[in-house]
């Protein structure tokens, strides 16, 4: 329906013809589409493609909503996209794509999901393709000031809005579809243009219904619609409808769960043929238009079945992830943080608050802006120490720049096992976090957050803050399944403490130094075994209620501090190898874990490694050391290892 929509409508001629001339000219190279939900952005760029495909224009498209929001995953779906062995490096996937005499156009449709990759894109990706390939970045949000004030994209990037319809063209399509001209009216003084709303409304008459009343904004078009359009519905349509807006993706598995008494064949059919509703990759999508004030409206009149419908749809996503392959974590990871209602973690992964400022590496000539930061809010020591890490380790700080490109402010992270002796030398405050790892491998899955500094602002709340904490959970991604802990520091605790503990950071002071007559407060957060996954499944289970069996079965068997085993109330020493495999299997009862899966996720490689024993070589060291519990750890023969706890377990009381 919205596609019939769209292109019957004369107004994106225009758009079209512009688009064109872009992807078939010479300059600009990049160009921004803008459009609010519903306007039309997603048909407008099927239409682009269809009439330059025969122009021999070769069109790579990427929807940003399916693919991790890292440049590894990057490189790893435009791979896909054209054809070729999947890659996760960058030279290699941009020379692919550049391949010379043919003109590509490169499209990331729901750009907004990609604002972790902003920068990267503007600054290492999209500078690396070659002279034939142009690029369209399609968002319902503006452009990030950066590419304008940017001096290497002056010149090279445009931006355009799409608008609504005009009353004229909206009028003219309504009619041509069989609406009497005074409905046709009435119509579209509510949907006001807007091409989804249209839609609906055309809809909501064909089947009887009646549009009235009228939005004051052109965001509130398609809740009112959809509101509508809902009210006509029956009993069933409505609960299905429900539960699909509370999930990222609407699949059996989960409408069963929600909707036990519902064939989950049924609930489908109910949901395809609605139309705001669209299928995806995975599942079939509610318009986000439609989705947030659905589920506002289900949380505020019936919260017992709001709780419900989250409940279950969180124990199906939590048993998908432990069956997934690694491949398929990030869509696990994304249906979770979709079911999450922290908005500060929601916020990180998945922005929805626009932001003029954007964050990138420091460069050499950043070092005065970022030193007049220090010197307004540390003390002499702290300064000292944190010119040692400018020192050593310049790749580790990332500035925010506002919209006249200047430095509002600076993170400094690294990966613990990258630190050079010297910082740790003269930094206390590392030196303190170096003790609290038991063994210097365990560096290699540390995050250091040393320092994020606003230059306004100190270490108060500001969008500087802000944005260096939504730039970091790109590191996020890049780092897992190693990555395990996060340490950071603020000198005024109380600052972020509610937050920082809500997303399970907890206050670790003890033996941390006093530099400038201020103790530097750690927050040191653990995500557990399963890393990034792992942490966001138990944040989501505190919230709807779902105990953590894994957890508790780790925590038991294994003393995680120690690296030991614990049988029989005995501690008994473990390598690190044997920890990590121990460790991973025993997080994942009862599920056969392949050796490739293991050695990407302990030794950090995986088919490349396809003829080693070194997997074989551990188990079998742990199997005798759990002794006559050996049994728990199975041989899946052709596929790997299980383990299957044992009732006869005398595992030791926790304090």
């Amino acid at each position: 329906m919205e596609r019939r929509a769209v292109e019957a409508l004369a107004d994106r001629r225009a758009d079209l013809e512009r688009l064109s001339a872009f992807a078939l000219g010479d300059e600009p190279l990049v160009m921004h589409i803008q459009g609010i939900p519903g306007i039309g952005k997603t048909n407008l760029l099927n239409t682009l493609a269809a009439s330059i495909g025969g122009k021999g224009v070769f069109v790579v498209r990427v929807d940003a909503r399916w693919c991790e929001p890292s440049p590894v995953a990057l490189c790893r779906a435009i791979s896909r996209e054209i054809g070729v062995l999947e890659s996760e490096d960058l030279a290699v996937v941009a020379s692919r794509v550049s391949e010379a005499g043919k003109r590509t156009l490169l499209v990331f449709d729901s750009y907004e999901s990609f604002r972790l990759l902003d920068s990267w894109l503007r600054q290492a990706f999209l500078p690396s393709l070659g002279d034939s390939v142009r690029t369209v970045l399609s968002s319902r949000e503006a452009p990030r000031p950066a590419w304008r004030i940017d001096p290497a994209w002056r010149g090279f990037f445009d931006s355009m809005v799409l608008e609504t319809f005009s009353p004229e063209v909206a009028l003219e399509y309504l009619i041509s579809e069989g609406m009497p001209e005074g409905s046709a009216r009435e119509l579209n003084r509510v949907a006001r243009g807007h091409p989804l709303a249209l839609s609906l409304g055309l809809a909501l008459y064909s089947a009887g219904g009646q549009v009235r009343g009228s939005a004051t904004t052109r965001h509130e078009v398609l809740e009112q619609m959809a509101a509508l359009f809902l009210e006509g519905a029956d009993s069933e349509t409505k609960q299905v409808v429900q539960a699909a807006c509370l999930v990222r993706t609407a699949t059996a598995p989960l409408l069963a769960a929600m909707l036990p008494h519902i064939p989950a064949d049924e609930a489908l059919d109910r949901l395809r043929a609605l139309p705001f509703v669209s299928v995806g990759p995975h599942g079939l999508l509610v318009h986000d238009a439609v989705r947030a004030p659905v589920a506002a409206a289900l949380k505020s009149h019936d919260p017992g079945r709001y709780q419900a419908y989250r409940r279950a749809a969180s124990q199906v996503v939590r048993d998908q992830y432990k069956q997934a392959p690694r491949s398929d974590h990030w869509r696990c990871t994304a249906d979770v943080l979709y079911l999450l209602e922290n908005q500060n973690l929601r916020e990180g992964f998945f922005p929805t608050i626009e932001s003029a400022v954007s964050v990138e590496p420091a460069r050499d000539e950043d070092w005065t802006a970022i030193s007049a930061i220090i010197r307004k809010f540390d003390g002499a020591e702290s300064r000292r120490a944190l010119e040692q890490w400018w020192q050593y380790h310049r790749e580790s700080f990332f500035v925010v720049r506002d919209e006249d490109g200047g430095v509002q402010g600076f993170y400094q992270a690294i990966v613990a096992s990258k630190i050079h002796k010297n910082v740790l030398g003269r930094d206390p405050l590392a030196a303190s976090w170096a003790r609290d790892l038991p063994r210097a491998e365990d560096r290699a899955s540390a995050l250091w957050v040393r320092r994020t500094l606003d230059r306004d602002t100190g270490e108060e709340p500001s969008s500087g803050q802000a944005a260096c904490w939504l730039d970091i959970k790109r590191t996020y991604l890049e780092l897992r399944p190693r990555l395990r802990w996060i340490y950071t520091c603020y000198c005024d605790a109380e600052l972020y403490r509610q937050s920082f503990e809500q997303l399970g950071l907890r206050l670790a002071d003890e033996g941390r130094p006093v530099l400038d007559g201020l103790v530097q407060h750690t927050f040191r957060l653990d995500m557990g075994v399963d890393s990034v996954d792992g942490w966001l499944a138990n944040l989501l289970a505190q919230e709807v209620g779902m105990a953590t069996g894994e957890a508790t079965i780790t925590s038991t068997l294994l003393d995680e501090h120690a690296h030991e085993l614990v049988v029989n109330g005995i501690q008994i020493g473990l390598t690190s190898l044997e920890f990590g495999v121990l460790a991973y299997l025993v997080a994942r009862p009862n599920r056969a874990v392949s050796r490739y899966e293991l050695l990407e996720a302990v030794w950090g490689y995986g088919k490349q490694a396809s003829t080693s024993n070194v997997v074989e070589t551990v188990v079998r060291s742990v199997r005798q050391k759990l002794g006559v519990h050996r049994d728990a750890l199975e041989t899946v023969r052709g596929v790997g290892y299980k383990f299957r706890p044992k009732p006869d377990f005398t595992l030791p009381a926790r304090s």
